[in-house]
């Protein structure tokens, strides 16, 4: 009976690894750019480098928040594709808004990479960016 009960477990492990697969990502990250396109002049967003990151999860809810300018970017993990997260922030700076939505793949509860889409606006005119990083936990 007992062979048969951890057999029947492993199986159902082996079909559905995404649902049994939950993380916790809080803690303190090290982002690094790694490449990055931007078309707004002197807006100074995305510069290749180092950023320090706040991630705060709670059950599915996730927010992130660069450690300098602590803007809020939030999200919600999908239970079905957790190692999958988007989050969205939105936040005012030189005279318009910048809308950002932010995609990060997860390899373990330690690492895991992304890339960002963005766009600023004051109403008049419209430019935008795009990056791309790698994710490691330096802090729980």
């Amino acid at each position: 009976m007992k062979t048969g009960m951890m057999l029947l477990i492993m199986g159902i492990a082996a079909i559905v690894p995404e649902c049994i697969w939950a993380q916790d990502y809080s803690g303190q990250w090290l982002g690094t750019i790694t490449e990055s396109q931007n078309h707004c002049e002197d807006l100074g967003k995305a510069e290749p480098g180092d950023y320090k990151i706040t991630i705060v999860q709670k059950d599915n809810a996730i927010l992130l928040m660069e450690n300098v300018v602590q803007r809020p970017y939030r999200g919600v993990i999908d239970p079905e594709t957790p190692r999958n997260v988007r989050v969205q922030g939105t936040y005012n700076v030189d005279g318009g808004y910048v809308s950002e939505i932010v995609d990060i793949v997860f390899e373990n509860e330690r690492q895991g990479s992304g890339q960002s889409v963005w766009s600023w606006s004051d109403g008049y005119y419209q430019c935008g960016g795009q990056f791309k990083f790698e994710l490691t936990q330096i802090r729980n």
